[in-house]
C-alpha cells in the first residue's frame, strides 16, 4: 500500500512530477509578482491579478505563498539578487586602478534599473506600502551592498589603514546618495542619461574616498 501511495502522490502530468508542477507555478507568480507589482504596485496587485497574470487558478497562488506580502518579499530578494551579482562579477573583474571599480559598480546599478524600471519600484519605492517587514528586507539590501562597498575599498588600498567605521560611513553614504539618486530620477526631477548619472557619482564617491585616504585625523 504504501508504494501505491507514493505512485499516486507522485503522479505525473505531461510527463512532469508534481514537484517540478509546484516549482513551475511558482516560477510563473515570481514573474507575475515581478510584472505586475513593477508596473502598478504592491496595492494595485490582488492574488486574483497575480494568478491571472501567472496563468494558474487562484488556489494554487496558495501552495507557495501564504499572502500577497509574501510573494513580494521573494520577488524582491529575487531583484536583489540578480542587481548584487552583476555589481560584484563587475565590480571583481575592473582594473584595481584609479576609480575603475568604483565606477565599475555604480554604473552597473544605474545601468540595470534603467534597463528595467520594475526593479526600482520594487527595490525602492513598494516596501514601505507592504509594511514593516519589507521596509527591513529593503534595509537589509541596502546594507549588503554597502558590505560589497566596504569591502571594495579595504582591498583596493590594503596598504593604507583606514578605520572600520569610517569605511563604514563611506559604504553606507554612497548606497544611500545611488538609492536617493535613484528615486530623483525615476521621478523626473533628475533629467540625465544613466550613464551621466554614473560618472558624476562616481566623481563625487571618488572625491569622498581621496579625503578619506589623505585625512590624517581619521586614522
Amino acid at each position: 500500500m504504501a508504494d501505491d501511495g507514493r505512485v499516486r502522490r507522485d503522479r505525473r502530468y505531461g510527463g512532469v512530477a508534481a514537484p517540478e508542477r509546484t516549482a513551475l507555478r511558482r516560477a510563473a507568480l515570481l514573474r507575475s509578482g515581478r510584472e505586475l507589482f513593477g508596473a502598478h504596485g504592491f496595492r494595485g496587485a490582488g492574488v486574483k491579478d497575480l494568478c491571472a497574470g501567472a496563468g494558474v487558478t487562484d488556489r494554487y497562488f496558495y501552495e507557495s505563498f501564504r499572502n500577497t506580502g509574501e510573494l513580494f518579499a521573494a520577488v524582491f530578494d529575487e531583484v536583489v539578487d540578480e542587481l548584487f551579482s552583476a555589481v560584484a562579477r563587475n565590480v571583481a573583474g575592473s582594473a584595481p586602478t584609479g576609480t575603475n571599480k568604483l565606477h565599475a559598480g555604480i554604473a552597473t546599478f544605474l545601468d540595470l534599473l534603467g534597463e528595467d524600471p520594475r526593479m526600482v519600484r520594487i527595490v525602492f519605492i513598494e516596501p514601505p506600502a507592504v509594511g514593516f517587514e519589507a521596509e527591513e528586507q529593503m534595509g537589509r539590501a541596502l546594507a549588503r551592498f554597502a558590505g560589497l562597498v566596504a569591502e571594495t575599498v579595504v582591498r583596493a588600498r590594503p596598504d593604507d589603514v583606514v578605520p572600520e567605521v569610517m569605511t563604514q560611513i563611506f559604504a553606507l553614504s554612497l548606497v544611500g546618495m545611488i538609492e536617493r539618486v535613484v528615486i530623483e530620477k525615476i521621478s523626473g526631477r533628475i533629467d540625465l542619461p544613466m550613464a551621466d548619472l554614473a560618472n558624476r557619482c562616481t566623481t563625487l564617491a571618488a572625491g569622498t574616498l581621496r579625503g578619506l585616504y589623505d585625512d590624517r585625523s581619521a586614522r
